[in-house]
């Protein structure tokens, strides 16, 4: 599941992913992409990792179409558990020339702050 919201006056898109990312959820994501960030602009992606459980085979078929949207991501802060920090710490491959940090689930603020500098 994926929810996604701007955050009011700022360039920080917020996006929550628990459970498995189905290609809904991905086409979710495009579609944001699409009819709120205009070509020229890039955002700040705060990342809030829910209990995520990886991709349906058509969600990572989706996924790989999104990666045009890449370019619109200044930076991404990361925030999750330490199991999924210690695992899935590999983010920055798939998001070139962004700036990735990683933040525990209890320091939103800080990753917000991060975002916000």
């Amino acid at each position: 599941m994926i929810e996604i919201a701007n955050i009011e006056n700022s360039p920080i898109v917020e996006m929550t992913v628990s459970d498995k990312l189905t290609q809904g959820d991905m086409k979710e994501f495009d579609d944001f992409f699409e009819n709120k960030v205009s070509d020229l602009e890039r955002v700040n992606l705060l990342l809030l990792m829910d209990h995520w459980e990886g991709l349906t085979m058509k969600g990572l078929m989706e996924n790989i179409k999104m990666a045009k949207h890449v370019k619109h991501i200044n930076k991404a802060a990361i925030v999750a558990d330490s199991k999924f920090l210690k695992t899935d710490s590999k983010i920055e491959d798939l998001l070139p020339n962004t700036r990735i940090d990683y933040f525990k689930t209890d320091e939103k603020d800080a990753a917000k702050k991060w975002l916000q500098e």
